[in-house]
């Protein structure tokens, strides 16, 4: 019997159930042969799908779904329940260090608020707790924005935080809602992100900036929260009431005299993190995107100091120190060339492999730009002397920076297997030997990635809040798995992949170390764990091959690195599993670049892939016809890195059609 709507919840998908039996699902490691998708199709035991599913089996088998959850937030992790009728305020002095919590730390390239109007609405907020008055127009949304500044900054708070300066006021009340306290010890960030919520649902009036930037300030929490599909359904509103009220649009000049150049700058702000959120969602989720390029003329932010803004001008910059906005408008030009890649490389609309490569080629070149431009800044080999801003700004912009290359890069690493279907030919030769070129800049992002996370890790400066890390630390181990994976079923494995497969390990044990168990790092260690395991299985299938050595016209044209399988390298990895099966991570030290046989990664930027004219090739849909080659080689038939990221990221999927389909003429080699 069914258990009632209230108390249901998924315990696995039902597309991997056979005959109805839930005691006969397969194992993690032994998928069923006969399984098929949540359309009925066929899984093979070495599909790519097949694999997408035991993933999402695993994290139902860990993570509850209930079915009477909200459909805006299935999947998520549960938010804390509070009455947003009686709220905690801190007090005054606490306020003002959460706000500067906010401004110097939790926000540091998504600086879309303007301190010196915080602090005044902050200012005003306390001056009137003893005077019971009725809310104007457009106060709910700025007690709202308020309540979000300290949500978001109480989950940022240092260890010295408890410690704060507490100067106790009396209770009283604020009509008609809520009623205020002082003491925040018993207030926690989900009871503020609740308060704001309760003032926003009475909001009236027309659309103002603030209606904007208060929920994008949700949007940003919800993430922090591991609520992805709420973010991403409140995202949805807050785009559109920008583009509502033409943020994205510049602003006309014929009236120079009456523009209030404050909220001319908050609205570029807002709107630019906006876009930036827009084109992570998209790539996290595997979604599109709601604001389109050909649609936007919005000018940059003004690369000046929130003090230099007045209602009527910009003051010239009263020191020659690197202005705290520079950061964050470069972020936002970084996020314009995510665009295109998100565009070119990832949509629906298939080109060519000679097109894609073009692609890459061009973007890398702005990529390459960007950090030119910023090289003084990015390429510091020091910042611990920096105040705690400029070290944020320097951590955020390297690690999007790196992840930007990763998601430039990783479509041909799957692209790399489908040539190996195709046979040995000059002309996949030359096709191959740039797809490699592209593999091996995508292989020094991710480890980029994966040693700035250590240093995070190792140093304490990771944050269960930090969503984004964690993101972009998951997209980098993935990269580094599949890259071992691949060069196992090519047989052509290095000191230089073990060494990426030990560094994949570290940065799964460094983001292990983040995070509730339904945080967003938890379940992208369910998935690497799975991957882990794939790339285990390699090393059993490369002993057996060892003994019965495959036939010599086996084609591989396209290895990255030249190599061959060794008993001493088996040896060593089944040393390293072994320990990771009971629980345990190989010792390694405090520098990625210190593990036996790792590659030297140079940390100031991947130089361009350089401009090739390539023949058209085989495209991603081609990997259907893989399926022979080897056992491991499985990992090729993942069709769409965004379903892969997006199960992860939800436990959701639906994988229909991940399946090979006719390809358009002209797309097939």
């Amino acid at each position: 019997m069914p258990a009632s709507p209230d108390t249901e919840v998924i315990e696995g998908p039902s597309s991997s159930r056979v005959d109805g039996d839930a005691s006969n699902l397969p194992s993690r490691d032994s998928p069923e042969p006969h399984q098929t998708d949540m359309e009925g199709h066929y899984v093979g035991p070495s599909s790519g799908v097949s694999f997408l599913l035991r993933i999402q089996k695993r994290l139902h088998e860990s993570i509850a779904f209930p079915l009477n959850t909200p459909i805006f937030s299935f999947g998520d992790a549960p938010l804390p329940e509070s009455d947003p009728s009686f709220l905690l305020l801190p007090s005054k002095n606490e306020a003002k260090e959460l706000v500067n919590r906010y401004f110097d730390f939790a926000f540091p390239t998504h600086r879309f608020l303007y301190q010196p109007q915080v602090e005044c609405w902050l200012d005003e907020l306390y001056k009137r707790l003893l005077e019971p008055h009725s809310l104007g127009p457009g106060e709910r949304t700025i007690r709202a924005l308020l309540l979000m500044v300290f949500a978001q900054a109480s989950q940022y708070k240092p260890e010295s935080g408890n410690n704060l300066e507490d100067s106790r006021m009396r209770s009283v009340a604020i009509l008609p809602l809520p009623l205020f306290h002082s003491d925040l010890s018993s207030c926690n960030s989900a009871v503020y992100f609740g308060a704001a919520e309760h003032h926003l649902a009475a909001e009236t009036g027309p659309i103002r900036v603030t209606s904007v930037q208060t929920r994008l300030a949700q949007c940003f929490y919800l993430l922090s929260q591991s609520r992805i599909n709420h973010c991403w359904s409140l995202f949805g509103t807050t785009a559109r009431l920008a583009i509502a009220i033409g943020l994205h649009r510049k602003r006309r000049r014929e009236h120079p005299n009456t523009v209030n150049l404050i909220e001319q700058e908050c609205s570029k702000r807002v709107f630019w993190c906006a876009y930036s959120l827009d084109n992570y969602l998209s790539a996290a989720l595997g979604r599109p995107r709601i604001f389109h390029d050909d649609e936007i003329d919005q000018e940059f932010p003004e690369i000046a100091e929130d003090r230099q803004i007045t209602l009527t001008s910009i003051l010239p910059p009263t020191s020659s120190s690197q202005s705290i906005m520079l950061a964050p408008v470069y972020h936002a030009k970084l996020s314009r060339i995510i665009s295109g890649v998100l565009h070119d490389l990832y949509g629906i609309q298939r080109s060519t492999l000679a097109v894609q490569a073009s692609a890459a080629a061009r973007y890398a070149a702005e990529m390459a730009q960007w950090r030119k431009e910023l090289s003084e800044f990015v390429d510091l080999p020091n910042v611990n002397l920096l105040k705690i801003t400029y070290q944020r700004q320097y951590t955020v912009l390297n690690l999007a920076f790196y992840h930007a290359q990763i998601l430039l890069y990783r479509p041909f690493l799957l692209k790399g297997f489908t040539l190996l279907s195709k046979g040995p030919s000059r002309r996949n030769d030359k096709l191959q030997g740039a797809i490699d070129q592209n593999i091996k800049s995508c292989l020094e992002a991710a480890m980029k990635v994966v040693a700035i996370v250590h240093d995070l890790s190792t140093n304490g400066k990771m944050y269960r809040a930090f969503w984004f890390t964690h993101y972009y630390a998951f997209s980098a181990i993935v990269i580094l798995y599949v890259h071992y994976i691949r060069s196992r079923s090519r047989q052509s494995t290095t000191d230089a992949d073990l060494a990426y497969y030990m560094a994949g390990k570290q940065g799964q044990d460094d983001l292990a170390s983040c995070g509730s168990q339904t945080s967003f790092s938890q379940r992208y260690v369910m998935v690497l764990e799975e991957l882990r395991k794939e790339a285990h299985k390699t090393i059993i299938q490369g002993n057996q091959e060892s003994v019965d050595p495959p036939p010599t016209n086996r084609p591989d044209s396209g290895a990255t690195e030249r190599g061959t399988s060794r008993p001493e390298e088996l040896g060593q990895l089944r040393n390293i599993t072994d320990s990771q099966e009971i629980g345990g991570y190989p010792a390694v030290s405090g520098r990625l670049d210190d593990i036996a046989g790792s590659v030297q990664v140079s940390y100031h930027g991947v130089q361009p892939a350089s401009s090739f004219q390539f023949p058209s090739g085989p495209q991603e849909s081609d990997v259907g016809s893989l399926q022979g080659i080897s056992p491991e080689s499985y990992v090729a038939d993942l069709a769409s890195w965004g379903e892969f990221d997006s199960l992860a990221a939800t436990g959701l999927g639906d994988f229909g059609n991940l399946f090979p389909f006719d390809v358009p003429p002209g797309l097939d080699g």
